[in-house]
């Protein structure tokens, strides 16, 4: 091949052009501190840095954001859990000293009045927000745990999951007409004196529903196993004495009573709940639809607990908890993905710490003191009576000390299933404690959890960004040392071409 003077000059315009291009990539490579400016430069370095920058931006989603939320959310769950938890071990105290025969009744009141005032604080409680959604309310986090305010006309048909364990043998005292004895009608007929015949202590059989109060035009009741295959017919009672006496004397009788919120069965109906059985054994879960429009402000919404349907400002059907009427119970976990292809459930229900148990509990213990109460005021009013022998005649104090011996009987009875309440309220609100303690435990677990995780993806995180530095990273040292190297390879080369090219055959002719 003949070399000629111009091949010479092309060969060296393209090597010096290489190494400024050299020059170029290097000092590309110092300025910007990457080994790559754009994917041709090294597509097996910029296929890798794509993978492992989209790694290290899920890490850090994962790591800096979700588990951080996930974090939040159980310290808030957690916090007001353990509030509950103190809360409910007051009761326990209250329900304990009330229990004890060494205070009175006035004082035992003000303990009923403690009771109320912790029962609102757990329910309060439970309408804990973390930033701005409830925490306890399943997926309607924009829906308070309680109604907030009185509502006098939100029809909610409601539909409550039962099985024999719920149900109660359940202490009345009759009192017959006793509270309604005043000083001006004391000396009633005979046939409807209240004598001490006639107060008794009696036992029913019922099962207490979340809400009392109820529409008192319930119609076509029953009570039904889930799959539907037995069903008992209920009938809506006038009153709970009228449902506790009919029930007694009626065993195959099975009632709603709408204010009290209670269903009073007969000796019959409660055999045939306890004998009916699932396929495998177990107690059959029985089911009644139930209607009720007024609310109070403390009143626990419906559709965090149970199924039902009401209607919007609309007009519109609004059906809640769909999947109740067939396990009686509904699931609506608020998962976090925390790592790859792994999510922890970060709320809790509210249906499993803040039952409405404690709420109806409360109010019965409640009334029953104020029951108490009445009867002692008729006491000491007859025993006043039957001291003023100016006022009344022998006849008349006859009458007056016999329903003196009423009153005392019946404040006798109800004194001493006041006591008996408050004893069993101890283990009731127990139960109540230990399902509180119970949440506790779960969340202190998940919360554990969620630091393994985040301990894990902290070491992963390190380990990936030092392989994203490792591959996208260029040692300046190095880069410095070859641009030197290039820039002195290029003055010589500069030169070495200019001595060359300044000779040509012109200069020999």
């Amino acid at each position: 091949m003949r070399i000629t003077n111009k091949v010479m000059q092309n060969n060296s315009l393209r090597h010096i052009n290489n190494n400024k291009n050299l020059q170029d990539t290097l000092n590309t490579q110092l300025s910007t501190g990457k080994k790559v400016d754009k994917p041709s430069d090294d597509p097996v370095v910029a296929i890798r840095a794509l993978r492992l920058r989209s790694d290290v931006s899920q890490i850090d989603q994962y790591y800096k954001k979700n588990i951080e939320d996930a974090k939040s959310w159980l310290e808030l769950t957690e916090s007001s859990v353990k509030q509950t938890v103190t809360a409910l071990t007051s009761m326990i105290t209250q329900c304990e000293t009330g229990a004890s025969d060494q205070y009175t009744v006035q004082n035992k009141l003000v303990m009923i009045d403690s009771l109320k005032e912790l029962k609102d604080e757990v329910y309060n409680i439970g309408n804990a927000d973390y930033a701005g959604r409830y925490i306890f309310t399943g997926y309607r986090t924009n829906t308070s745990l309680t109604f907030g305010n009185e509502v006098k006309d939100q029809k909610y048909t409601i539909t409550e999951a039962f099985d024999f364990d719920d149900l109660e043998k359940m202490s009345f005292v009759d009192t017959d007409n006793l509270s309604s004895i005043t000083k001006a009608n004391y000396d009633q007929a005979t046939s409807t004196a209240v004598t001490e015949q006639k107060i008794s202590s009696m036992d029913y059989y019922r099962f207490r529903l979340g809400y009392d109060g109820l529409d008192t035009t319930q119609s076509n009741l029953s009570i039904q196993t889930l799959d539907g295959s037995v069903s008992i017919a209920m009938t809506v009672a006038a009153d709970a004495e009228t449902a506790y006496k009919d029930s007694i004397n009626n065993p195959s009788g099975c009632y709603i009573v709408p204010q009290t919120g209670e269903i009073v069965m007969g000796a019959d109906v409660y055999d045939q709940i306890n004998n009916t059985l699932n396929p495998d054994g177990t107690k059959a879960k029985f089911t009644l639809s139930y209607d009720k429009t007024e609310w109070r402000n403390t009143d626990l919404r419906p559709e965090h607990y149970y199924h039902c349907t009401t209607q919007d400002a609309t007009g519109k059907n609004i059906e809640y908890n769909a999947e109740y009427l067939d396990k009686g119970e509904w699931d609506q976990p608020i998962k976090y993905q925390i790592g790859f292809d792994q999510n922890i459930q970060v709320n809790s229900y509210a249906s499993d710490i803040f039952v409405t148990d404690v709420g109806r509990d409360v109010d019965e213990i409640t009334d029953l003191a104020e029951k108490l109460s009445d009867v002692l005021e008729k006491y000491d009013m007859l025993k006043e009576m039957s001291k003023d022998t100016v006022t009344y005649s022998d006849a008349q104090l006859d009458t007056i000390k016999g329903e003196l011996a009423a009153a005392d009987k019946a404040k006798t009875y109800l004194t001493d299933q006041l006591q008996k309440t408050f004893s069993k309220y101890i283990s009731k609100m127990q139960g109540y404690l230990d399902l509180a303690n119970r949440a506790v435990a779960e969340i202190g677990n998940r919360g554990a959890q969620v630091d393994l995780v985040a301990n894990r993806l902290s070491d992963q995180q390190t380990t990936f960004k030092e392989l994203q530095s490792n591959n996208e990273d260029a040692d300046a040292t190095e880069v410095a040392v070859q641009l030197s190297s290039a820039q002195v390879s290029y003055e010589a080369a500069l030169m070495a071409t200019s001595k060359m090219i300044s000779t040509t055959l012109l200069n020999y002719l």
